[in-house]
């Protein structure tokens, strides 16, 4: 964006963002729980531009019910307690958000005492490399350290969210996105999935770490906010259509890089920065909710992702119900919302039943490994996209977003 061009833009932020306000000032006093119900379709569009942070985590705890379900656990004498798991919570609260000032010392004692707590709590589930981004997170967003292990509770174990899944022995929800997401990239992206296997990238580079952590670990914390702003108030099934999303704006970058250029790519992401900084992560974040407004995620994968569905017998290799039956799909692409990259005519491309080595990878050093070799479905492919062709004389990260 140049000189007039820029300042004509910054200039009308400061109203855009009052005008934002007023409308979530106007759904608050009204009730936000009530306002969610009674307008569901207008709420979620303004929820992929970003709750205001002085409304965001009323929202959240509107999100989850936490008002309909509060636990009758005694926190206080919960954190306190010592578990198997309080050595591996001591040694990562201090490697979360390093980067974040806002993080300090006080906030990693209230990380250890929320974590402690769930782990105290639920014994089955105790404690994973990973919860302690989500429960970080939270105290974030809610400078609340008891709403924010109950609402940490709440994305663990309702049903909506069943995060737990993610955590629990081998990690039996995690592994059905895993898969249900390279089906997704396969059906929609076949010319990239080729590439990355041409390359030798496995899944684990990027799905792991973003799904692991739901993107908290991966990308800029003003640019997180806005993600799971959208994560809170549509439920866990829509990171399938934030990582296809992340993947097809990134598509043509990704697919001008060899191995050694995409893994520092996809690490890069954390610290991504731009000439309007914060502004240009946040600007990032609500184009890509924008755009998962246009990637669709069949019933049938919907259900076979249900954490009431989910069991953790090892066996998930097995799932030809919904592998024969799933429905073909048809994405539609907004002409012109995202000029960058010339898109190719999708070759017609098979699963293969390559087994990703996902250990390396893996940030979980105290869980067993996730299972490879497993299939998943054959999809239609999507339609062809003809957009702009990108810059040549961009920088290395920045080439990836410059659809702004």
């Amino acid at each position: 964006m140049e000189g007039a061009e820029r300042q004509a833009s910054q200039s009308s932020q400061p109203s855009q963002v009052s005008s934002e306000q007023a409308k979530w000032k106007q759904m608050m006093d009204e009730g936000i729980a009530r306002y969610m119900r009674e307008h569901p379709d207008r709420f979620h569009r303004r929820v992929r531009r970003g709750i205001p942070p002085e409304f965001r985590w009323r929202v959240w705890k509107a999100a989850v019910r936490l008002d309909d379900a509060w636990p009758s656990v005694d926190y206080h004498s919960l954190c306190e307690k010592e578990t198997q798991w309080t050595p591996s919570i001591v040694m990562d609260v201090t490697r979360t958000f390093p980067d974040v000032k806002a993080f300090d010392d006080v906030q990693q004692q209230r990380l250890k005492r929320v974590l402690n707590a769930y782990a105290s709590c639920n014994p089955e589930i105790g404690y994973c490399q990973g919860m302690n981004y989500v429960a970080g997170l939270l105290l974030l967003v809610s400078h609340n350290e008891e709403e924010s292990f109950f609402v940490f509770t709440q994305l663990m174990e309702h049903e909506d969210f069943g995060l737990a899944g993610f955590y629990v022995g081998k990690l039996p929800l995690l592994r059905r996105y895993l898969r249900a997401c390279e089906s997704l990239v396969a059906d929609t992206l076949p010319e990239l999935r080729e590439h990355f296997i041409k390359q030798s990238v496995q899944p684990a580079v990027y799905l792991h770490q973003w799904f692991l952590t739901l993107f908290i670990n991966c990308f800029p914390i003003s640019m997180v906010m806005i993600l799971w702003d959208v994560i809170m108030c549509e439920g866990l099934p829509v990171i399938l259509r934030i990582a296809v999303s992340i993947l097809q704006v990134l598509k043509d970058s990704l697919l001008s890089m060899e191995f050694e250029d995409i893994i520092k790519f996809f690490k890069m992401m954390k610290t991504y920065h731009d000439e309007d900084g914060e502004l240009g992560a946040v600007k990032i974040g609500q184009l890509l909710m924008k755009h998962t407004e246009h990637v669709h995620i069949p019933d049938d994968t919907l259900q076979y992702l249900r954490p009431s569905n989910v069991e953790d017998d090892g066996n998930l290799d097995s799932d030809e119900s919904w592998e024969n039956e799933h429905s073909p799909w048809y994405y539609r692409w907004v002409s012109g919302m995202w000029p960058w990259g010339k898109k190719k005519p999708f070759a017609s491309t098979s699963w293969s039943r390559s087994a990703p080595q996902l250990g390396e990878a893996s940030p979980r050093t105290r869980r067993e490994g996730l299972a490879s070799g497993a299939s998943a479905p054959n999809v239609a492919g999507a339609p062809t996209v003809e957009d702009d062709h990108p810059e040549e004389n961009e920088s290395f990260f920045a080439r990836g977003w410059e659809f702004l």
